[in-house]
């Protein structure tokens, strides 16, 4: 009989494979960064998409976030070409880091 032994589990992804999760910036939680549009925070971390696999075999992830206040959506990559390489917020311009998630 096949079995798995999922000891120090973090998380989940969508299609319910379970796994370390390479990255802490996943669904449900907050980003203590300011909306680009109505300067108030904090942002949401409504999606967070596979893209691809990188040339050095980690997974690209985009991450959606959205505005608590107005609702207004902006998006970033998780390991953008690379493992830990994070992209700027596609309409705020900044560089999203682990400190900016609140706990």
């Amino acid at each position: 009989m096949f079995y798995n032994n999922f000891d120090q589990v973090y998380g989940e992804d969508r299609w319910g494979m379970v796994g370390k999760v390479g990255d802490p910036f996943r669904e449900d939680r907050s980003l203590k960064i300011a909306c680009s549009k109505c300067h108030q925070k904090p942002l949401v971390i409504a999606e967070r998409n596979w893209e691809a696999t990188n040339p050095d075999h980690s997974q690209r992830y985009q991450i959606i976030v959205a505005c608590a206040n107005c609702g207004f959506v902006d998006e970033f990559e998780v390991n953008a070409g690379q493992e830990n390489k994070i992209s700027r917020l596609k309409h705020a311009k900044v560089v999203p880091i682990t400190a900016d998630l609140a706990d």
